[in-house]
């Protein structure tokens, strides 16, 4: 990994402190120590890695058993309060490896701070770093594609698969397709299937420098570097035109204020919908189509009445509907999340071709 990649990489802050945080041992009063959390008071883990599990895992009970998530309002509700406890709970890293006995090591640390010997990471951010390590290097198997995907630190991917067997079964109805954008590509799984389907011109633009990293490197795995251009871009931002016949566009479904990448590849803000659709019609050529992969989750879970794509349909004025197609959501029921699995009941993933109007 270069120093300039190093420097660029979204990654977990650290911490240094003039005063070190209280030490949280094996012998803390739980409930002492989550009285004090509350005020503010900062927290780090000593011993040994088992103890500071037991300890987020009480925790999470903890809140889980005062702020109960009944619905997709409630449980954001619980998710923010338990962030705002584990804000000051703290990890040691010392040596490019967490200072607690039978810790899991992680190559990130190394490469990603490399000339920093002592510091802090928030205990939650170690944990979101471990699993995304883990999905790295085991890699992700989506249906229709003959490889793996490995998303980097801090890149989107995607959970559900019902807008991509859309977007696969669409791709393969369409064999005049030369050249393609992917805005907002991700973990490149979009790129993939049109790869997988002939199209051998690609652009493939994100925000992110994980997200291209990433999609770089299983580029390269694969062999096909040579077919996608990347862009770290916003949108069209750079475009003189998109010298496109298609643009492929999977945006974050849910209406939400956003702070990082990931939530910005998840939730979308007031105005984003509009500045898209406002760029699309700028850059699309006459002939180009625009496919949309998007999902009812927030019409189901009672979030919005608003469905950015019809909205524009029906007021933008710049865009026809040329096809779609639903696809009803197949998941097994959880007893944990029967909220989530009522709503799952009423969603349906969406694949919208939009032409321009002239």
């Amino acid at each position: 990994m270069s120093e300039q990649a190093r420097v660029n990489f979204e990654k977990p802050q650290i911490f240094y402190f003039e005063e070190e945080p209280e030490f949280l041992t094996a012998s803390a009063n739980n409930r002492k120590v989550l009285a004090e959390l509350r005020k503010g008071r900062k927290f780090c883990f000593a011993g040994t890695w088992g103890t500071a599990m037991a300890f987020y895992s009480w925790l999470k009970k903890q809140v889980q058993s005062r702020f109960p998530a009944t619905d997709y309002t409630s449980s954001r509700i619980q998710r923010e309060k338990l962030n705002a406890l584990t804000e000051n709970l703290f990890l040691p890293i010392k040596n490019h490896e967490p200072n607690l006995t039978k810790a899991p090591g992680n190559p990130w640390l190394k490469e990603f701070y490399p000339d920093e010997e002592e510091f802090l990471m928030r205990f939650t951010d170690y944990l979101g770093m471990n699993g995304a390590r883990q999905w790295y290097e085991k890699g992700i198997q989506f249906p229709g594609l003959n490889h793996k995907v490995h998303p980097f630190y801090g890149t989107y991917f995607p959970t559900r698969t019902e807008h991509l067997e859309l977007f696969d079964k669409w791709l393969s109805g369409e064999k005049d397709i030369k050249n393609a954008v992917d805005v907002g590509t991700g973990c490149g799984v979009l790129t993939f299937y049109m790869l997988k389907h002939g199209i051998r011109n690609i652009i493939a633009t994100d925000i992110n420098p994980n997200s291209l990293y990433s999609l770089e490197q299983d580029l390269e795995q694969a062999g096909m570097q040579a077919h996608v251009k990347l862009m770290q871009t916003s949108f069209f931002d750079g475009f003189e035109n998109t010298l496109s016949n298609l643009v492929v566009f999977n945006p974050p479904w849910i209406p939400m204020e956003t702070h990082t990448s990931i939530d910005k590849a998840m939730y979308y803000e007031p105005g984003f919908f509009e500045e898209f659709f406002k760029q699309a019609y700028e850059k699309i050529p006459e002939t180009g189509r625009l496919v949309i992969l998007f999902s009812t989750f927030a019409q189901a879970a009672g979030i919005s009445q608003q469905h950015p794509v019809e909205q524009e349909l029906q007021t933008g004025n710049r865009f026809l509907l040329l096809e779609k197609i639903n696809k009803k959501i197949h998941q097994k029921a959880s007893p944990r999340k029967d909220w989530l699995s009522q709503i799952r009941l009423h969603e349906e993933a969406e694949l919208w071709v939009l032409g321009k109007k002239t």
